[in-house]
């Protein structure tokens, strides 16, 4: 069940639409546009979203990182640990 991306060349409204298979959606016309009725709306590509968190990092990859500063503060100075956490801080109340 695709749902794909299109744009009305006449009003430029980017919408979706959803397509009960992809043989339906490759042997129908494209939909009209919801805002204007235009019939001539296109496909296009759709964009890509990244999930994760700092730095688009996946849950694996995340821990990963998190494992390497744990090992890293073992050997930090005290003063360097103080100073890392207190941009953790500053970056997690604004991300």
């Amino acid at each position: 069940m695709p749902i794909y991306e299109y744009i009305c060349p006449n009003c430029g409204l980017i919408f979706d639409h959803f397509w009960p298979s992809i043989q339906a959606a490759e042997g129908a016309a494209p939909p009209p546009c919801p805002t204007c009725g235009a019939s001539q709306t296109q496909r296009i590509m759709s964009r890509v979203a990244v999930l994760g968190g700092l730095g688009g990092l996946t849950p694996s990859e995340q821990a990963a990182a998190d494992a390497q500063a744990e090992r890293l503060a073992k050997i930090t100075p005290k003063e360097q640990i103080e100073k890392l956490r207190a941009g953790r801080k500053s970056s997690s109340v604004q991300g």
